[in-house]
């Protein structure tokens, strides 16, 4: 995939994710970014896929990432800040794309090791940022 492309999937990304209340997001809604690996600290970095939900294999690997996220939220204590970001990000997906804005493509959020986009050719991928927002619920906490 191009840093064109890249590029515009992120946009398009963000774009789906405006419609996540601030609530839903726990009042740390996340952005996402394409950067170049070499700005991204650490060995992982996050890229995306988009699950074709009219197929058999789409469906199912549909249903594996909604398992992911479900073992995510019990176990949060137990993973990285980057796992946890994909994790809220990909329920956030899971709940918010519709027809309309991805037809019978899903999208989800992979954590992958740069090693592996390197050796593909790749030199950006995706990277996140956290918009702490101000809530009833959240200063109430």
């Amino acid at each position: 995939m191009s840093e064109q492309a890249l590029s515009e999937i992120v946009e398009k990304l963000n774009k789906t994710l405006q419609s996540w209340s601030d609530k839903d997001w726990n009042y740390s809604r996340i952005y996402l970014q394409s950067s170049r690996l070499d700005d991204i600290d650490g060995a992982y970095a996050l890229w995306p896929e988009l699950i074709d939900m009219g197929t058999k294999e789409g469906r199912s690997d549909s249903k594996a990432s909604a398992q992911e996220v479900a073992w995510g939220e019990r176990h949060a204590n137990e993973l990285g800040i980057l796992e946890i970001v994909n994790l809220r990000v990909n329920r956030a997906l899971m709940e918010i794309a519709t027809d309309d804005q991805w037809g019978t493509k899903r999208p989800i959020v992979r954590v992958v090791k740069k090693e592996h986009l390197v050796q593909q050719g790749i030199t950006h991928a995706i990277w996140y940022r956290v918009n702490e927002v101000v809530g009833e619920d959240f200063d109430s906490r």
